[in-house]
């Protein structure tokens, strides 16, 4: 099977003007931090990667014997973008700058200024398949992660959408602050 690559051409154009450079964060190993003020709005990136199903993105982080390997992005019910390097450095914050628009495209969710680091909420990106994920077990598989982003408003933990507050869930839906597959899902 061929694999699927997840690209854009105006990411590999706009690349050439750079908004930000990739190094260590406060909030967990390396970061991606804005070399300019960004307006709010502006189009950052492509979270660019593979295309995979559910049950590849299942069967890599299954095997993953390290961190820095397999790092799913979800883009449909059942479809994630097992990200390359610079999608999967930003970082997550209970009070992001930037959020994931249409299928894959990071956008800054308000002005960010030069040296701040770009962080979006991967709570507004995880609607996982439990079904599918749970299969062959009887424990909850879906993915968590202690939260370390430090903002005054941490939640204390990384979890499917439907696990957010209810405010906080309406704030990203009312403004569209979500991916397509969340907006169809709970919009």
């Amino acid at each position: 099977m061929k694999k699927k690559s997840v690209k854009n051409k105006k990411s590999e154009s706009e690349s050439k003007e750079k908004k930000f450079k990739v190094r260590k964060s406060g909030i967990a190993g390396k970061g991606v931090f804005a070399v300019k003020d960004i307006k709010k709005g502006e189009y950052l990136c492509i979270m660019d990667g593979e295309e995979i199903t559910i049950n590849e993105m299942i069967r890599r982080v299954d095997e993953e014997e390290s961190e820095e390997g397999s790092d799913p992005l979800q883009i449909d019910d059942n479809t994630y973008i097992d990200l390359s390097e610079v999608p999967r450095s930003f970082n997550h914050s209970c009070e992001p700058n930037a959020f994931i628009s249409g299928k894959n495209t990071l956008k800054a969710m308000k002005n960010i200024k030069e040296g701040e680091e770009i962080t979006y909420d991967y709570s507004t990106t995880m609607n996982d398949n439990a079904e599918i994920i749970n299969e062959g077990g009887d424990e909850d598989y879906l993915w968590t992660l202690k939260c370390k982003c430090g903002s005054k408003n941490c939640r204390g933990i990384i979890n499917q959408f439907k696990t957010l507050p209810k405010n906080i869930k309406t704030f990203y839906l009312k403004n569209k602050f979500v991916p397509n597959h969340i907006q169809k899902s709970f919009g």
